[in-house]
């Protein structure tokens, strides 16, 4: 019995503790497509991409998804977040990340670590912050 109240206690605790700051909200969303990358899993990593979805060259939703997932099935993608800064202006935030990615087996990504730049930019929409738009700051 003492397990169970003590197990209910630290569960009210950690949803005490877990900010629901709109910042905070687009870091998780961002971590979670971050980590999926790293697991392999191309479809939750597209997960929250918007319909309206840009990236770098003119890449589109339905492009960024079949970009994942031939990366993921080819190659081991490690990313580790070096500077993640967030403002949130209404339903917008504008997110910089700094990311050092490694990979190995292709030539997509390098042998070596890799450093890049990139500001994401997302929208709310029903309750959930969507991906707008990714753009490189490296010039790639």
């Amino acid at each position: 019995m003492r397990k169970r109240i003590a197990s209910i206690c630290v569960a009210i605790a950690f949803l005490a503790c877990r900010s629901d700051k709109p910042e905070d909200q687009v870091r998780r969303a961002f971590e979670t497509c971050r980590a999926a990358v790293e697991a392999g899993d191309a479809a939750t990593a597209a997960a929250p991409l918007d319909p309206a979805f840009r990236g770098p060259d003119g890449m589109d939703k339905a492009t960024a998804r079949l970009f994942l997932l031939g990366l993921l099935r080819q190659e081991k993608v490690g990313v580790t977040t070096m500077k993640n800064e967030v403002t949130v202006r209404g339903n917008l935030a504008i997110q910089d990340v700094d990311l050092l990615l490694t990979g190995r087996s292709s030539s997509l990504l390098p042998q070596d670590a890799s450093h890049r730049g990139f500001r994401l930019t997302w929208r709310k929409a029903s309750g959930d912050w969507r991906l707008v738009e990714l753009q490189s700051l490296d010039g790639r």
